[in-house]
């Protein structure tokens, strides 16, 4: 996915490494609309918890959230798993879901990118422990390049290639979550 070709290409720095526009606001808006809208169609009649993985997918979450229009609940996951600009396979759950929210509950796992499928290889199987009636992975970002393990994902805002990004509620060292578009590494 290119960034508008109509739209000047913004250079930005973070920290000691540099981006360039890649995807732009206004195209991030129209796809979280319509996974929001599959959602609702999906999901109508139920409600649901949006388990939103944090730190990255918080902005991505608010905004599919309100474009789901759903009677739903929100609780918050925190895995580790990258090491500067590289996922690592070792993963961390530093923040578990709430057993008694997810438990007979349809949830939408929240992510904001897959890329090797470590971290959803080890988190999925601690989520079903938790018996929810069932799990619907979302994510904005998928590196099917950079994959190592199969990962089922049932809505995918953007098939990207294996090059690190910015922007849209992810970091670089911290810096970078409140940018409105997603910046690719030059």
């Amino acid at each position: 996915m290119d960034s508008d070709k109509n739209l000047p290409d913004e250079l930005i720095q973070l920290h000691q490494l540099r981006f360039h526009t890649y995807i732009n606001s206004e195209d991030i808006q129209k796809r979280v609309q319509e996974i929001g809208g599959e959602l609702r169609e999906k999901l109508a009649g139920t409600r649901p918890v949006f388990l939103v993985m944090l730190k990255g997918a918080f902005v991505f979450a608010a905004d599919l959230i309100r474009a789901a229009e759903l009677d739903a609940e929100v609780d918050f996951v925190r895995t580790s798993s990258y090491v500067g600009t590289v996922s690592s396979r070792e993963i961390k759950l530093l923040l578990p879901p709430d057993p008694e929210l997810v438990r007979d509950r349809h949830v939408v796992l929240v992510e904001d990118i897959v890329d090797s499928g470590y971290t959803m290889q080890h988190f999925l199987p601690k989520l079903h422990e938790l018996e929810p009636a069932s799990v619907t992975l979302v994510t904005l970002l998928h590196k099917p390049e950079a994959s190592k393990v199969p990962v089922k994902i049932d809505h995918v805002g953007f098939s990207i290639p294996n090059k690190f990004i910015v922007g849209y509620g992810m970091d670089y060292d911290g810096l970078g979550r409140q940018l409105a578009g997603i910046y690719q590494v030059i």
